[in-house]
């Protein structure tokens, strides 16, 4: 499979129903089979696990290319969420990739909803 490029959910003047929410995206697992997606600062990323058992998160963090000239590389950044649970990121410009996107994977079928 392939990332999929998802698209952030706008909040309505009413709110938005995040418990029963059907906007969230479900994962493929392995490394680049997750979502992508543009970064805006006023986004907020939600992370949901009903899998049963623990998930683990990966946001791919990309490597300046100053860093990797003196053969530097900057670790992904990893959330464990436990099952039943959620979890919410401020999406940061460093986790911007060179198209502009967010990636985002997971070692289960986790899932991901991103809120304008």
């Amino acid at each position: 499979m392939a990332r999929t490029t998802i698209t952030s959910v706008a909040i309505t003047d009413t709110g938005y129903n995040l418990t029963d929410s059907a906007g969230f995206t479900t994962l493929s697992t392995g490394a680049g089979n997750g979502v992508a997606f543009s970064q805006s600062g006023s986004d907020r990323i939600f992370l949901k696990n009903d899998t049963g058992g623990a998930a683990v998160f990966t946001v791919k963090v990309p490597t300046p290319s100053g860093y990797t000239a003196l053969g530097l590389t900057i670790p992904d950044m990893t959330i464990t969420v436990a099952n039943g649970k959620s979890w919410v990121l401020e999406p940061h410009s460093l986790f911007r990739q060179s198209d502009g996107a967010i990636y985002i994977d997971c070692d289960v079928a986790g899932k991901v909803l991103v809120l304008a």
